[in-house]
């Protein structure tokens, strides 16, 4: 017996490119979150659905909305972004309201994991950089504290930028 949905929609995810060699796409997925897992689904006319992927809650280090002033190559203009294990799922919705929902839900039901991350980076990771902050690891530590009790509705306050390290020397 399936558990309890919280929400479902078709939404657009991009691919996580787990390999080095895949490509980035986009396709459209039902998804279905419950207490225990992220799921989504190929639908097609006539056929049964077929589940593609699935993270488990416990798993979810963040979830916070993409903010970007890039070109999206879909249909749906509003991303948000779970980080799970060493993986970005970078999902998209088709409205603000639905983007906001699905955020608040996965936030409401990954809050007490103890795995949470400190920082997330608020772009995407593109072309081998960070579109925030420009680091070249994947896997950097994030440049904006992760409250996963904050309303993501409501702007970032500026992140500092330090020009050096050090304030009596050159290091940066």
């Amino acid at each position: 017996m399936e558990p309890t949905s919280i929400l479902e929609e078709f939404l657009i995810k991009r691919s996580q490119q787990k390999r080095r060699t895949s490509p980035s796409n986009y396709k459209e997925r039902y998804f279905i979150l419950t207490r225990s897992r992220l799921a989504y689904y190929e639908c097609r006319t006539g056929k049964k659905s077929v589940m593609k992927g699935f993270i488990d809650i416990s798993k979810i280090k963040c979830v916070e909305i993409v903010l970007t002033d890039m070109s999206l190559p879909c249909s749906y203009k509003y991303p948000f972004q779970v980080f799970h294990e060493n993986y970005y799922l970078y999902v998209f919705a088709p409205s603000k309201e639905s983007r906001q929902k699905w955020v608040t839900a996965l936030k409401e039901e990954s809050k007490n994991n103890n795995i949470l991350t400190n920082k997330y980076h608020p772009n995407f990771w593109a072309e081998g950089h960070w579109l925030c902050c420009a680091q070249l690891d994947k896997m950097a530590m994030g440049c904006q504290l992760y409250d996963p009790n904050r309303d993501s509705k409501k702007p970032l306050p500026p992140t500092p930028v330090l020009s050096k390290l050090c304030p009596w020397c050159s290091i940066f």
